[in-house]
């Protein structure tokens, strides 16, 4: 059946139905295995067209999902036969160089805003060139939104703390279609709950306010990969590199992959920056790396950070089937006995696709804030893996989801049971637990106060009390 769109004839921006030619091509998420077909999908263009679809939804009985990059790894961010409140058009950004902020709308990514804050602006200070850096990830198809509101893990990340850390206020439009400004003063419960669970049940946000840092334009980074017969050797120098390290500049991630990308051999590769001065930054890496040799491929240099982070993306692929696995690891159990799982788990990886990552690292900045600061409670631990499947086909399928299954269940002894939020496992039994831990009461009351008709549900928001 047809829905009636009367009530939304003063929408500025575009309603989609499955009778629109466009509605196929705006259902498609990051994860292509999602195929969930909602009955209306409103592309907002402001706050206005965000207050109208969810007067509409609930109006019309309709179930609302929330949509920023569509990177949710579960597809939570479209909902079967309901309305998805769409608000990757919202896409301002309003810089003050002289505070050191951006507020952006929760449709634009991290390099265009590297590029207005820190690309094209600059000063300088005790003779190195500024610019201003937000606490973006690598991904340059991934909402600041969703990034931050879940938590925002970095490279700058253990130097100036996670993307909620940033935060300085958020406007977020309500069940009732009300816009609310959250800070430190005002709805001071919500902007904790936000930091933390911000998809998670509480409104649909349409701007963020962050506080920016102070990153040289010349950086020393890059990436290094050797072949898989050495990775004991790199996991060991990874481990060892951030055990009791009380620098916090630098920043290296860890991945299993393929080289070249995805049809390559199998490799170990290292990549990250200095956050830093230059000479400084090549004596850290050449400290921490140094002792594993030449790598087979790439290597560290000069850079600059928009051109490092935009090269880390080109990587990435949109469009493919995928699954997300993983956990933070126990204080000790990212080991010898680790290793093995995790090497001889890629190893019979079915597709090139497929990845093992290490692209949260903590620590720093980040373990400083006390866990009940915000509504994100992973601030100890160090080290969390993600095993990715990625595949074209859907007779690929079941190998794919097979193997990451029983690659996970092999790693699950060496991890602590916590969850990161933003690569959420839709099969989690006990998610309030993995992703909230002891904050999850609180949320709870949270919710109560500003959506205590449950209107934003879903399989995994805030449960009522």
């Amino acid at each position: 059946m047809r829905l009636d769109l009367t009530p939304l004839g003063g929408f500025a921006g575009e309603l989609l139905t499955p009778y629109d030619p466009a509605y196929e091509g705006a259902r498609v998420l990051f994860n292509t295995r999602v195929r969930t077909r909602p009955a209306l999908i409103a592309r907002c263009a402001d706050a206005q067209d965000v207050a109208a679809a969810i007067r509409y939804a609930r109006e019309q009985h309709l179930p609302i999902a929330v949509r920023g990059g569509g990177h949710h790894a579960s597809g939570l961010s479209l909902v079967e036969g309901g309305v998805v409140v769409d608000v990757h058009g919202l896409g301002q950004i309003d810089f003050d160089p002289d505070e050191r902020t951006v507020t952006a709308g929760p449709g634009v990514g991290w390099r265009e805003l590297d590029r207005v804050t820190y690309a094209n602006h600059g000063f300088e200070q005790d003779g190195i060139q500024y610019g201003l850096a937000g606490p973006g990830g690598e991904c340059p198809t991934v909402s600041n939104a969703g990034y931050t509101l879940g938590g925002g893990y970095g490279p700058l990340g253990r130097t100036f703390g996670l993307g909620l850390d940033h935060l300085i206020e958020v406007e977020m439009v309500n069940a009732d279609g009300e816009t609310l400004v959250a800070n430190e003063q005002q709805h001071a419960d919500l902007f904790w709950a936000l930091r933390g669970a911000g998809g998670a049940g509480f409104g649909v946000v349409t701007s963020l306010k962050y506080r920016l840092n102070p990153l040289p334009k010349t950086v020393f980074g890059g990436w290094a990969a050797w072949p898989i017969s050495r990775a004991k050797e790199v996991f060991a120098a990874y481990r060892d590199m951030y055990a009791g390290r009380t620098d916090e500049r630098l920043a290296l991630c860890l991945l299993l992959s393929t080289e070249p990308y995805p049809e390559g051999e199998p490799v170990v590769a290292l990549y990250g920056l200095y956050v830093g001065e230059v000479t400084e930054g090549a004596a850290a890496v050449e400290q921490a790396i140094g002792g594993l040799g030449e790598p087979s491929f790439g290597g560290f240099g000069e850079t600059g950070y928009l051109d490092l982070m935009t090269g880390m993306g080109e990587e990435i692929v949109y469009g493919l089937q995928s699954k997300w696995l993983g956990g933070y690891f126990t204080e000790q159990g990212f080991d010898e006995a680790a290793f093995d799982v995790l090497i001889e788990g890629f190893r019979r990886a079915p597709s090139g696709f497929s990845m093992v990552r290490f692209d949260l690292l903590a620590g720093g900045a980040i373990a400083r804030v006390p866990a009940d600061a915000t509504a994100f409670v992973h601030r100890d631990s160090l080290h969390y893996v993600s095993a990715i499947a990625q595949w074209q086909g859907d007779e690929e399928t079941d190998a794919n989801v097979a193997w990451i299954d029983d690659f996970h269940e092999a790693l699950r002894p060496h991890l602590n049971g916590e969850v990161y939020q933003n690569y959420a496992d839709r099969d989690l039994q006990d998610w309030p637990a993995a992703y909230y831990g002891a904050n999850y009461p609180r949320l709870q009351r949270v919710k109560a106060a500003y959506d205590p008709q449950d209107v934003f549900h879903h399989p995994q928001s805030i449960r009522l009390p």
